[in-house]
């Protein structure tokens, strides 16, 4: 219980560092002390709901960063973006790891996609900030959370191995004790009939009436020592086959037992195996109980057939039943699968409930429902890894190809040529000007303009990748007027 508060302890200083050094760097976008301590209040409370409520500690998480960004985004936009990063990545990676159903943790991330793209295209800094958003959300959201739903699935996996490893614990324990018990059998059919064959000859031999005195009390510890021998096979006997001897109620005794008014019907006629005996007999106790506490009063019919199939059935209750655990009924479908039996227990259409077990002639070794509930974890593990790596894939794709992608586009659509450039005059009035659709979307920081002045930044060329790619052209207007043009050479070598 504790690892998991110290390791979240530890998660939360290391996402505070950089939201503390984003409050104590010189650059422009920098934190309020009051944004800081809010943050990492945010943070913490994200870090304690997550287990119970993964949606609202992701979505805490996701404003928390969006609003960080797109705050500062027009004045330093890698400060907004790197001041929670880490903060929105563990939280999205305990969100996939706790959220034992997906969906409104998928519609948290979608909700918060969709609402920075509309930000940030009409309030804050057009399609790269929407671009930026997209990205962010992808690397810093979607992908720890996809790995955090691989890390559920196996952990899901490792807790189906363990309970696989003590159920075949536990089939030893059974094999063991039936070899136990025919051991015992074994014993007691060979070596104890010699034994008594032994005594038997030895006290015949000690009232033969040619032996010396000596002979006879010869014979008779000879006898003795056999018949202590006898003796202490029948404790060894009795120890080894303790179960065997425990006396197993039966079906009418255990109907008797209950108090209940039951209808029974037991065409079984041959002896049952004792474990098997036992499963019935536990069955059955277990099924009146529920009746006694969920349908006082309901009509009650037991039967078993002479092939083991026991059904346990009681109709409507009069009056309304108690709530229970279900742990009872989850106990009985352990019970029957550990001897190899098949159980049901469900509702009924007249409104009553229905207690089926189907048992075989002799233990069997176990093979439902841990076996199957481990093939399903396994497969549903395959499928989150390969969702996992589609996720990651396709996240990093995007960006790869639509970073590139999105500059090449910005490049080519505003591209003011030299052209262009020498023909725009002081006192032009903009209609009067052949300018490009677009601006670019990288306004220079530090660069001077006009007093009262609206300056717009155009790309010299189409080429974004060269080392020319920063240079701009700058046109600045006045009452739609231009009153100044520079060429801003900011060659990168």
């Amino acid at each position: 219980m504790m690892r998991p508060v110290w390791l979240r302890l530890v998660l939360w200083v290391c996402a505070a560092v950089p939201v503390v050094a984003a409050s104590v760097t010189s650059r422009a976008g920098r934190l309020a002390e009051w944004e800081v301590l809010l943050y990492l209040v945010v943070f913490a409370v994200a870090l304690v709901v997550v287990r119970r409520r993964p949606a609202v500690a992701l979505g805490l998480a996701l404003s928390s960063w969006l609003v960080c960004y797109l705050v500062r985004v027009e004045l330093d936009s890698a400060t907004g973006v790197m001041a929670l990063a880490p903060a929105l990545a563990v939280t999205s990676f305990f969100a996939g790891r706790y959220a034992r159903d997906p969906r409104a943790s998928a519609i948290t991330l979608t909700v918060a996609e969709i609402a920075g793209v509309v930000v940030a295209l009409t309030e804050r800094g057009g399609s790269d900030t929407a671009l930026a958003v997209t990205s962010g959300i992808g690397v810093l959201g979607v992908v720890p959370w996809a790995f955090g739903r691989f890390r559920l699935r196996y952990a899901d996996l490792q807790e189906v191995g363990w309970e696989h490893a003590a159920l075949l614990e536990r089939d030893a324990d059974n094999a063991r004790d039936a070899e136990r018990a025919r051991l015992a059998g074994e014993m007691h059919d060979l070596v104890g009939h010699e034994l008594a064959r032994a005594a038997l000859l030895v006290g015949a031999l000690e009232l033969e009436p040619t032996l010396s005195r000596q002979q006879r009390e010869a014979a008779k510890t000879a006898r003795a020592s056999v018949t202590a021998a006898a003796e202490r096979l029948a404790d060894v006997m009795q120890v080894l086959r303790a179960d065997e001897d425990e006396p197993v109620a039966t079906v009418e005794e255990v109907v008797a037992r209950s108090g209940l008014r039951v209808e029974l019907t037991n065409h079984r006629t041959e002896p049952v195996d004792g474990i098997i005996a036992r499963t019935v007999h536990r069955v059955t106790a277990e099924a009146l109980t529920n009746v006694i506490k969920h349908a006082p009063g309901a009509p009650v019919t037991v039967t078993l057939t002479a092939n083991l199939d026991l059904r346990i059935a009681n109709g409507p209750a009069p009056k309304t039943p108690a709530v229970g655990s279900g742990k009872g009924l989850v106990g009985l479908a352990e019970r029957v699968a550990l001897v190899g039996g098949w159980f049901e227990a469900a509702p009924t259409d007249d409104g009553g409930f229905e207690v089926r077990a189907k048992l075989p002639e002799r233990p069997r070794a176990r093979t439902t429902p841990t076996h199957m509930r481990r093939e399903r974890t396994e497969e549903e593990i395959r499928k989150t890894a390969r969702r996992t790596m589609l996720i990651t894939t396709a996240v990093c794709a995007g960006i790869v190809i639509g970073v590139p992608g999105y500059m090449v586009f910005d490049a080519v659509t505003s591209v003011l040529t030299l052209q262009q450039f020498e023909r725009a005059q002081p006192g032009q009035h903009e209609d009067d000007m052949d300018l490009p659709l677009r601006t670019r979307v990288d306004n220079p920081l530090g660069v001077t303009a006009p007093p009262s002045a609206e300056c717009r930044y155009y790309s010299t060329h189409a080429n974004p990748f060269d080392g020319a790619r920063h240079d701009l052209h700058q046109l600045c207007f006045r009452d739609d007027r231009l009153v100044s043009k520079q060429w801003l050479a900011r060659r990168s070598g």
